[in-house]
């Protein structure tokens, strides 16, 4: 009976080690980044949010678009400006299709609009509402050559 539960004591010590192992190694691995965490790393080295939001912007000063993910759209502005719209909702397949259409009868794109995501055929796969829009500025160029330098 001893020499039961010393085995099974030997065998706990034993896992409790290749598991603290295991988590040692995955913490020095760097973790691999999702496509949508790339996109934005990306576009958070050119842009910083100011704080300031809207409800609608103009569509005259929307240059395009950039999908982030199923929840996120960066629409690119004219000048220094760009707007990080963030739907309060999952909008399947936009991350995968990267395409989307909205219709207006105004000349402004506003929360609570519908985009219906469109696949490279043009076939419809579903609609989401817009979130509202953050304004985000274009860094300095001295801000991202500082920004290299802290890396």
């Amino acid at each position: 009976m001893k020499q039961k539960s010393l085995f099974s004591a030997a065998m706990i010590a034993a896992l409790a080690f290749s598991f603290s192992t295991v988590a040692s190694d995955d913490e020095g691995d760097k973790k691999e980044l999702t496509r949508g965490e790339k996109r934005l790393e990306k576009i958070e080295r050119d842009y910083e949010p100011t704080g300031k939001t809207r409800y609608c912007v103009n569509l005259r000063f929307l240059r395009d678009s950039k999908i982030i993910d199923d929840k996120t759209i960066f629409f690119h502005g004219l000048g220094k400006t760009g707007y990080m719209n963030r739907m309060s909702n999952r909008c399947a397949r936009l991350a995968q299709e990267e395409r989307f259409m909205y219709s207006t009868s105004i000349s402004q794109l506003c929360k609570g609009e519908i985009i219906t995501v469109l696949d490279s055929f043009g076939r419809q796969w579903g609609s989401c509402s817009l979130g509202k829009f953050e304004e985000w500025k274009k860094k300095d160029k001295d801000d991202k050559e500082q920004e290299k330098d802290d890396q």
